[in-house]
């Protein structure tokens, strides 16, 4: 029942989504938006393609310095893309790409489910801090640049905004405070033995983790930073393969609604990210058929990341029905 529940989440998502691709792509010109995949063809495309691994290649350096096992980096990053593959490809799924990237670590790699759990959550954390800044910094600049937002439009991301800077003050408040959330709830439901139980473990290292005179923790701010930046540059070159010199707040405005985009449940945001883009190009005085070539181009950079990682995520499905099945033979 579960499994069809999100079946038809992920159609309903594709087909809403392939809507307003199908609208925006109406408004703008399918011939404008084909010639632009023409870059894939030369230099230019894999240098797109080299700087959406790169950013890949960074998560997986920032997640293996959280892991803190013997764990070679290119298994950390096989684990990570695959990770990436199904937030990007069932983001319907709720944490199904921390469940998998804990899940794997556990059983291929023999990592304790405390610290399989821990790191990903780790993860999230840290990165979302950096995204959420960037997030704040870039649409502040936009309504700067267009001078006179309409005040739906200002009231909609002021609120989007405004909730998610109260999470992420909440979630610090929750770790830096170290006062433990999971033991009482476990409490009130009259758990046993609150000192094995591996919710309280994974919490206990989140804790010890989130601490200012962690080193560790500030190399997972440092790589973060030089990943947004990193995403900063391959917006910035794919406008300007495009035709069109940006500076570099314009890039950060236009990669902080990308950010927003992620966080709407359709599969590599198909359609909202042209919609969102052509209207922050448009507000920024960039031609409107340049925006849906950028989002064309950047989703083909993550989409061959994320087919790397696929390939890692069937392999492991089907190690797993092997030995299953190898298993009840015996």
């Amino acid at each position: 029942m579960k499994i069809l529940h999100t079946g038809l989440l992920f159609l309903l998502s594709i087909f809403f989504g392939t809507i307003i691709f199908i609208y925006v792509g109406n408004t703008i010109g399918w011939d404008f938006i084909l010639n632009s995949f023409s870059i894939f063809l030369n230099l230019e495309g894999l240098i797109v393609i080299f700087l959406s691994f790169l950013i890949a290649f960074i998560g997986a350096l920032r997640w293996k310095g959280i892991i803190k096992k013997n764990i070679s980096l290119f298994d950390v990053f096989k684990i990570y893309t695959a990770g990436f593959s199904i937030q990007y490809f069932f983001p319907m799924i709720l944490f199904g790409s921390e469940a998998f990237r804990a899940s794997f670590l556990e059983h291929r790699k023999k990592v304790g489910w405390d610290k399989a759990l821990s790191s990903v959550i780790i993860e999230r954390i840290i990165e979302w801090t950096v995204n959420v800044l960037i997030i704040v910094i870039g649409i502040l600049y936009f309504f700067y640049k267009i001078k006179e937002p309409s005040e739906s439009l200002a009231f909609i991301f002021s609120i989007s905004v405004v909730l998610i800077l109260i999470i992420l003050v909440l979630v610090y408040i929750y770790v830096f405070k170290k006062n433990s959330f999971v033991r009482k709830i476990l409490l009130k439901i009259n758990k046993k033995d609150l000192k094995e139980s591996v919710a309280i473990k994974t919490e206990k290292i989140v804790f010890e983790y989130f601490n200012l005179r962690n080193v560790d923790l500030w190399k997972g701010y440092f790589l973060s930073f030089l990943k947004v930046f990193v995403m900063l540059l391959r917006v910035w070159f794919i406008v300007l393969i495009l035709n069109s010199a940006i500076s570099f707040m314009p890039s950060l405005s236009i990669l902080s609604f990308s950010f927003l985009v992620t966080m709407v449940p359709i599969p590599t945001a198909l359609g909202v990210q042209e919609l969102i883009q052509s209207f922050v190009f448009d507000n920024l005085n960039i031609s409107l058929g340049v925006s849906s070539s950028f989002s064309m181009i950047l989703r083909a950079g993550d989409i061959i990341v994320s087919l790397f990682g696929f390939i890692l995520f069937f392999k492991v499905g089907f190690d797993f029905l092997k030995n299953k099945i190898c298993k009840n033979e015996e």
